[in-house]
């Protein structure tokens, strides 16, 4: 029988079993994530900057157009940072048949709102616009405010989520880093993987201790890169068997 197969009795039981362990994590990811992220976000709005900078003459530092321009360019950084690719929110819960958790986008409400007000703005101007220009408008300011509707509805979501542990699972505990991967080897490869996040790694010390207790047979192994799982001897079986 298959992993896929042998989790579908149990997708709906592991939120009926009795929580054993809960924690929260609020972040990027790994350690480096919330760096990566900033430079994404400063440097497609620098190359932007620097792109207008060169194409128009008249934009220099002593313009009051360059630093209009600038203080956009700051806004979209913020923009992209919070909004595009923003922090995490994970409950999770832990019980005797593995994870379940929630995952929610770490995004002010006064965000949401702004994007409401600037929806009914945008449907505002295109029914303005469609009245002025005549049919022809409605090829464009229809479509704009058709994406203006969808925007005022624009809330948070909550996903749920689930990683399920059984005697075959293989817990990958990386080093120096709040950071649990769970594997589950089928056929060389993987039937299944996933990242728990822990906010300290004495956190993580403590669901260590709590999933040794619940799981004994499961095997640990530690890790100094998210990579080295692939060296682990379940991956290389059906490499072995080829050259035999």
């Amino acid at each position: 029988m298959s992993y896929k197969k042998h989790i579908e009795p149990l997708k709906e039981k592991i939120y009926s079993e009795k929580i054993v362990h809960s924690w929260e994590y609020k972040g990027a990811g790994f350690k480096y994530n919330n760096l990566l992220d900033w430079i994404w976000s400063i440097s497609f709005a620098v190359l932007f900057l620097l792109f207008l900078w060169s194409v128009i003459d008249e934009l220099t530092v002593d313009t009051p157009e360059f630093w209009v321009l600038f203080f956009f360019m700051v806004m979209m950084v913020l923009v992209s940072r919070y909004l595009l690719s923003p922090d995490k929110h994970y409950c999770y819960h832990l019980t005797s048949l593995g994870i379940h958790y929630t995952e929610k986008d770490m995004i002010p409400d006064v965000a949401y709102q702004v994007v409401r007000g600037f929806a009914w703005v945008g449907i505002v101007v295109c029914i303005i616009a469609a009245f002025m220009l005549g049919p022809l408008a409605f090829v464009g300011a229809g479509g704009c405010a058709l994406m203006s509707f969808g925007m005022t509805n624009f809330s948070p979501t909550t996903d749920k989520y689930y990683t399920l542990i059984s005697e075959r699972t293989v817990v990958f505990d990386l080093e120096n880093e709040g950071v649990l991967s769970f594997a589950i080897p089928e056929k060389g490869a993987y039937a299944y993987y996933g990242d728990i996040y822990t906010m300290t790694v004495d956190q993580k010390q403590e669901l260590l201790s709590k999933l040794h207790s619940l799981f004994p047979s499961i095997e640990f192994v530690k890790i100094k890169r998210l990579n080295d799982q692939s060296k682990h001897p379940v991956y290389h079986q059906e490499e072995e068997k080829a050259t035999e």
